[in-house]
């Protein structure tokens, strides 16, 4: 069974800008597409998207952000080496690397690349008869990653109606993912109705499907959710309990941490006080980017004295960059690593990080993006990848309900464990 053809082109994401799709054809009639995400809140280190800014063309077309250049060198350089071939992961990585110099591949685009890799991978997939999840783990119990998902948006999703980016639930005490999303799902519809009752604007929805519900303190937008957790009759901390992520990169500015809604200012010190502060009054277990992605100081600093049981997440840190999580190791700056596909441009890569934080005992978090397609692969690599935990946004919006019905779909049909890294 051999690729006929691999076609690269334009689509859109969620929020209406332009992203790559590869749709690769193989001898035996099937078609198997990829759609590529992409971020809003985006990590200076992350691999780079190519898009066409900065031409009388590209202005025209999606104000600049249409990703023409991406599609065609998967049709002009890409496809030609594919042509002919067994749909093989290892191989097609492996030449994507040398095909680009570049460490992020701002030459082809990880956009690109990305949308090929995945491509080639549901191809081989279906090519030896099994799902894409069991591609990576052929035998034994596939496991289901305990969600983490958004209630309150703000920051860069939520045109920073809260300071913090947000604040999410991860239902611990659930004994099935079909159970954790239930009560989740629960809490989520409970929170339309309690913020309705305080004059909110409900019917405001951020980038990843979250509320956004104005408040000017972390502190406040974080009791709402406790109390909506109440309001479906579950405990917090010991049912369900509060994630967060700061973003802290958008906060961060020439060495201070400013939260315009709270009109407040740290430094470096202060604003490591103000983190633990939360953790210590409020039933947190997982704060994702506390500090901004090159303050490492304050990473290091904060994990010395952060309770053992938290789990301290980078994101902007890392993005998904085995450089930096391996500096980060050696730094003792985080114990749990969120991977993005999209930050690395390559599936086989991708998981390279996610083992190598496995193998020094992180936590592993499989995200989505703020901009998402209909594709549900990520829900597969969160569990063949055997992540332990997947974070896609809220229950709301078709993009993000295609991930949690894929998981849904492979507890229904497959042997597995949920086993709560918490």
């Amino acid at each position: 069974m051999n690729v006929e053809k691999i076609v690269g082109y334009q689509v859109l994401d969620s929020r209406g800008r332009p992203t790559v799709a590869a749709v690769l054809l193989l001898s035996d009639g099937t078609s198997h597409t990829a759609r590529v995400p992409s971020g809003a809140s985006v990590g200076k280190h992350e691999a780079r998207e190519l898009r066409d800014q900065g031409t009388p063309f590209a202005e025209k077309n999606y104000r600049g952000t249409s990703v023409f250049a991406a599609c065609n060198n998967i049709n002009n350089l890409i496809a030609p080496h594919v042509h002919g071939k067994y749909p093989d992961l290892l191989k097609t990585d492996y030449f994507l690397q040398t095909l680009d110099s570049t460490e992020d591949f701002r030459n082809i685009g990880a956009n690109a690349t990305l949308a090929v890799s995945l491509a080639i991978a549901k191809a081989q997939a279906h090519a030896e008869k099994i799902s894409l999840a069991r591609l990576f783990q052929p035998e034994g119990k596939l496991k289901m990653p305990m969600p983490m998902v958004n209630i309150l948006s703000g920051g860069a999703h939520a045109k920073k109606t809260m300071d913090v980016q947000d604040v999410l639930v991860i239902a611990h005490g659930a004994h099935s993912f079909s159970e954790a999303l239930a009560w989740i799902s629960a809490i989520r519809e409970v929170a339309i109705v309690n913020g309705a009752k305080l004059g909110a604007p409900t019917h405001l929805v951020a980038d990843e499907g979250g509320l956004a519900i104005p408040f000017k303190r972390v502190e406040e937008a974080c009791d709402f959710v406790v109390s909506c957790i109440e309001s479906v009759g579950l405990q917090p901390g010991r049912d369900v309990s509060l994630a967060m992520d700061v973003a802290s990169t958008q906060l961060y500015h020439e060495g201070s941490y400013l939260l315009p809604n709270a009109g407040a200012k740290y430094d470096a010190q202060s604003f490591r006080l103000f983190i633990s502060d939360l953790v210590k009054n409020l039933p947190l277990v997982s704060i994702e980017d506390p500090f901004a992605e090159d303050d490492w100081n304050s990473w290091s600093e904060f994990m010395e004295d952060a309770p053992k049981q938290l789990q301290v997440v980078g994101d902007d840190l890392y993005t998904t960059n085995l450089k930096r999580l391996e500096k980060g190791i050696a730094e003792s700056a985080s114990n749990a690593i969120l991977v993005k596909p999209n930050q690395n441009g390559l599936v086989t890569k991708t998981l390279e990080v996610l083992k190598a934080a496995q193998a020094k005992n992180f936590n592993t978090i499989v995200s989505a993006r703020s901009g998402e397609t209909e594709d549900s692969w990520l829900a597969d690599l969160a569990v063949g990848w055997g992540a332990g935990q997947i974070k896609v946004g809220s229950t709301h919006g078709s993009e993000r309900a295609a991930k949690w019905n894929r998981l849904l779909e492979l507890e229904a049909t497959e042997n597995w464990e949920f086993v709560s890294p918490f």
